[in-house]
This record gives C-alpha cells, structure tokens and sequence, in this order.
C-alpha cells in the first residue's frame, strides 16, 4: 500500500523518517494532530520484517495518542515513534544519544515517551541530548505515578465505569478478572486489582519469565496457558497484550460479560464489535480507559506534583460514563462514538484558535 494512503487511513498529517547507519538507528516518526498541543509520542523499537509494518504500527500509536488525549481533554496531540531493529542487537548509548539529536530537529512538536522495548536507562540516554521527553521525572517514578503505573490505575477507574453500568454494582469487589498479558502494564494492573477484596484473578503471557515472576509474588493467582486464557469464566477479560489479538473465532470461546484492556485495539476484525453486543457482551475499546498516562505526562509536563496524578485519574471513570450512557442514543459502536466525540472537540479547539 502507498505511504499516503496509509497515512490518509488514519488522518496523519506528517510521516518522517530518520537515518544513522553509524550506530544502526533507523526510526519513523507519525504525528497525526497538534491542534490541542504538542504530539506525546509513544516509542516502542521492534524488529519488522518490512518498512510497510513499522509505518502502520508508528501511525496507529499516534491516531490513538490524539484520542487518547482529546477525550480527556488534555493540551496534547497524538504521535508515534517506532524504532526497527533488534532490541539485543542494536541498544547502546550512542544509539540512544543520536535518537536525541534528531528529536531535536522535530523543534518540540513532539515529546516522546517510551514502550514496548525501551528503558528508563534507554530513556536517560536520550535525555543526554533533548528535553523533549517525558516519563522520566524521578518524583513520579519514586512515587508510583511511572506512566505504566498510572495507565494501571487508570484502567481500575475506567472498569469501575463499565462495571457499573453493567453489573449496577459500584464495587470491583468479588469479581473474577482475567488477564491476557503480564507485560509492565498487565503486570501493574495485577498489583492494582490484588488491593481489592476477594478479586479473583487468572492471567497469562507467552513469555514464561512474566508470569514466573508473578507467581513468585502473588501465589494467588491463577495461570493459565495462552491458548487456553478465553475458555475461563470470568467477569471481565482485560487483554493487555498486543494489538488487534482477539479474532471471531475468540469471541466464540468467550465466558465474559465485559471485555476491555490496555491495547488501543482489541480486536482484530471490524465487524467484531457488532459480534461482541449479539453475544451480550459488553465491548469498552482500550483507548478510552488506558489515558492515566496522559493524565501524569501532562501533569509533569506542567510541573505539578506527583500526588497529582492520584487525583486526576478518577477523570476516565467520568468520560468512560458518559460515553457507555450517551452512545445508547446513537446506533454506532462505541469505538465509533468515541473517536467522534473526541473529533468533535479537536475541532471546536480548532475552531477557537482561529479567533486569536
């Protein structure tokens, strides 16, 4: 598929590409929107087995970094940043330091943030050559507000949201919740929901070293293999894993009656979400509840402190709300709804800095 069509997919406005064959860096960068402010862009560094992957991978963060963002209504556009290359080949610090340097470039139209495959170190050493980072203030880290740690609790807030609407129970308290995915935000999340009386939990990964380390802290819960994660009774099913993970034929296998997570897409076909609402089940796309570390990237952006971060979060059970009550007066999907509303504000914000 051509570039701009990709691009046109999800209304990007700028692709780039940067090049240092001097320490092996080779990184695409989307921005998709700046009209609520400067492009928070998540950085994750896989190694693709073509140009065409990485660039669908890099747009897709920064189309839901845009929502993400608007539906909270916080001053940040949406953008992405994949690094190609093998994670155990290719780290170093010059590595790192040479990303700083073309970040610069970029003038803070974008601060990066990082993901799957980065580091604090990793992070640091960029910081050696640009300020236009975040997620790495030491007073949110120390204070368990690091954006995995919030995005964590976030997801708490925005499940209380769809719990009640489902269940009419104001209470995570008793329910049996499944977890696809042990990774830094799976794994938080786990240590979230174990504060919470008589939760029942069963997870998995495909990574045995993840889940080892979860039985070793927490005997309690239940592991199970990946092939086997959608024949458990739950409540809810949270996929913390990769995008676009749950096909047609998972659906079938599903003994839920509220399906969310972390990842921004859940679901791997389309027309998923119609199948989800005929077999009952209550479908919350991950980009509407996954926000806390928008919340705390913008408030250390700010300069507020980390205790901040705890008193905002409770925001994403109040959009989650709204947007479960007012999309039964519409005949769209909820992803639908919720894209359209966010859209909505980027373009009153629009509409407004067009007066000054």
């Amino acid at each position: 598929m051509e570039i701009f069509d990709l691009m046109g997919q999800t209304n990007s406005n700028e692709l780039a590409f940067f090049e240092e064959p001097s320490v092996s860096l080779r990184m695409c960068v989307a921005i998709n929107d700046t009209t609520l402010g400067p492009a928070i862009a998540t950085c994750r560094m896989k190694d693709y087995k073509d140009i065409e992957s990485a660039v669908k991978n890099t747009l897709s963060m920064a189309y839901y970094n845009t929502y993400r963002s608007a539906l909270l209504h916080r001053a940040f556009g949406g953008g992405g940043i994949t690094l190609c290359g093998d994670v155990q080949k290719v780290k170093d610090e010059m590595y790192f330091r040479a990303l700083g340097v073309f970040l610069n470039k970029l003038n803070g139209k974008i601060y990066i943030t990082r993901s799957s495959g980065i580091t604090h170190k990793d992070m640091l050493n960029i910081k050696r050559e640009s300020n236009y980072l975040l997620g790495v203030d030491e007073r949110y880290i120390n204070s368990n507000n690091s954006p995995a740690e919030a995005i964590a609790k976030g997801l708490i807030w925005g499940l209380k949201a769809i719990v009640r609407k489902k269940y009419n129970c104001e209470s995570l308290n008793g329910l049996t919740i499944v977890i696809q995915g042990a990774g830094s935000v799976g794994s938080n999340l786990i240590k979230e929901l174990l504060k919470i009386d008589g939760v029942k939990i069963t997870v998995t990964d495909v990574i045995y070293d993840k889940i080892k380390v979860i039985q070793d802290h927490s005997p309690n819960v239940k592991v199970v293999k990946p092939n086997e994660i959608y024949n458990e009774q739950c409540d809810v099913f949270m996929s913390c894993a990769v995008n676009n993970i749950i096909t047609n034929n998972d659906i079938k296998k599903l003994k839920c009656g509220i399906l969310t997570g972390s990842s921004n897409e859940i679901l791997a076909e389309n027309e998923s979400e119609k199948k989800l609402k005929e077999a009952g089940i209550t479908y919350v796309p991950g980009f509407i509840i996954n926000s806390g570390d928008i919340i705390q990237l913008e408030n250390e952006y700010n300069g507020k402190n980390p205790e901040s971060v705890d008193k905002d979060l409770p925001e994403i059970k109040y959009v989650t709300s709204e947007l479960l009550n007012q999309v039964e007066q519409t005949d769209k999907t909820l992803t639908d709804f919720a894209i359209q509303t966010a859209q909505n504000y980027i373009n009153g914000v629009a509409s407004i800095k067009k007066l000054k």
